[in-house]
């Protein structure tokens, strides 16, 4: 009786999770349905093909648009290793500070704190790459990344892929709608 419970209250919370990306989709192509019909045709163009976007092809712009994310936090990082030691110090930020605009100094500032997680004055290389990390979470959030794969619900055939069709179909749909 207590494993039908749960997996009934697993349920319900699916569903409810299921509900809030179509309402967040639906949201998304009512707020701006160009942009929105835009967006996803890049998408399909850029990560799906001929045969449409897969979820496979979702999950590799996700990546690429994170791993991108990643990097550029981290050369910042690397760039201001002025011995190349692998950890960045308060010197080294001081020294790379002089050439940078007042808006980058406290931008780097910033970003040093924020990666300094220990507090020691010096953000090591693990430091860094939990900062590349969250970067890349914060350039495409798991929101964003689950609006992405909703969009998948508008494959209206069914065959696991989201034409360019498709797309604009949901799209005029949405717009009748309002």
């Amino acid at each position: 009786m207590r494993r039908r419970a749960v997996i009934m209250v697993a349920g319900l919370l699916l569903a409810g999770a299921a509900r809030a990306e179509e309402d967040a989709l639906a949201e998304e192509m009512a707020r701006n349905p160009a942009r929105f019909e835009a967006r996803a045709i890049d998408l399909i163009a850029g990560f799906g093909g001929p045969g449409g976007l897969r979820l496979e092809g979702i999950e590799a712009h996700v990546a690429l648009e994170r791993a991108g994310a990643r990097a550029s936090a981290m050369r910042r990082f690397l760039a201001m290793d002025l011995d190349a030691d692998g950890s960045v110090d308060r010197n080294e930020l001081a020294t790379v500070q002089h050439a940078a605009s007042a808006q980058g100094r406290g931008r780097m500032e910033r970003q040093f704190a924020a990666a300094d997680a220990d507090g020691d004055a010096v953000v090591d290389a693990g430091e860094m790459a939990a900062a590349g990390a969250a970067a890349g979470l914060a350039a495409l959030g798991e929101e964003e990344a689950g609006l992405l794969r909703a969009m998948l619900r508008l494959d209206a055939n069914g065959d696991g892929a989201l034409s360019v069709a498709e797309v604009s179909a949901a799209v005029a749909r949405a717009s009748d709608a309002t």
